[in-house]
């Protein structure tokens, strides 16, 4: 399996921070040091553990924005409102290119 590290340098030292496990940040003297580390520390880690999946039964409560989705659907005006906002844009647009 890869694993994206991260490889910083600060104040002469190496910084490795393994992207998918935040718990695991090394620092060191030189970048093969700090992915050894990081390497050794994340096997140490899985060989300890294992990576399960739970489902879980709560229902997420509904996006705050979901009782507005479709509002315009039947309005009269909406295509008319998008031409007038698209030439708006067209108009701001020329003239910022313009000046």
């Amino acid at each position: 399996m890869t694993y994206d590290v991260l490889l910083t340098r600060k104040e002469n030292k190496f910084i490795a921070r393994v992207r998918q496990w935040p718990a695991i940040v090394v620092e060191g003297d030189t970048e093969e040091e700090v992915l050894r580390k990081a390497q050794a520390d994340l096997q140490s880690l899985l060989v300890g553990g294992r990576i399960i999946q739970l489902d879980l039964d709560a229902k997420p409560e509904g996006h705050p924005w979901q009782q507005f989705a479709g509002m315009f659907a039947d309005d009269p005006d909406w295509e008319a409102f998008q031409a007038s906002l698209q030439q708006y844009r067209e108009d701001i647009d020329r003239a910022i290119t313009e000046e």
